[in-house]
């Protein structure tokens, strides 16, 4: 029996698919993210025919070729904040050279390592608010001793008052 496409109910059931239980999991693999080059983009130039001569001047951003030679992704070149004309098909050796030596700068790091260095900022946030605490409980220790003794004064004054009467005053002699 056909349905409404055509095509037989049989013809559309699917297979199962044949999974091993000897078959390894993929391993994880570590991410490598690459930080921005410290500084800012050298900018990007073209040349513009202005009447019968040629001139220089500074292009609304980098070509996709231009970014292709220096081996930055489209992807990447956006992340960094480079600003990219992809209406351009013209590239340029000046600007694929400055980009390359530019990008030589950034650093490559897995994420592992970035999530360290987060851990341990973190860990230097939480030691600083630890000490910090402290010092203030030690201040509010002293402050409270110090309550303590002034309260303890105004208590027993009148009873040193009273004891010093009693033992002013002279004993009977029968």
């Amino acid at each position: 029996m056909r349905g409404r496409a055509g095509l037989s109910t049989l013809s559309k059931r699917r297979s199962p698919v044949v999974r091993h239980k000897n078959e390894e999991k993929p391993k994880h693999v570590s991410k490598v993210r690459t930080l921005r080059p410290t500084g800012g983009a050298p900018p990007a130039v073209v040349r513009v025919r202005h009447g019968s001569d040629l001139m220089v001047r500074q292009a609304r951003g980098y070509s996709p070729g231009e970014l292709e030679q220096a081996g930055l992704g489209m992807g990447l070149a956006r992340r960094w904040g480079l600003s990219v004309d992809e209406r351009r098909r013209s590239a340029l050796e000046g600007n694929v050279s400055s980009l390359k030596k530019w990008s030589s700068q950034a650093k490559k790091v897995t994420v592992e390592a970035r999530v360290e260095g987060e851990m341990r900022t973190i860990e230097k946030v939480v030691e600083k608010e630890i000490h910090r605490a402290g010092k203030e409980i030690h201040r509010a220790e002293k402050e409270m001793k110090k309550a303590g003794k002034e309260t303890v004064e105004k208590i027993e004054a009148p009873v040193k008052k009273r004891s010093k009467k009693k033992t002013q005053t002279k004993p009977k002699t029968t």
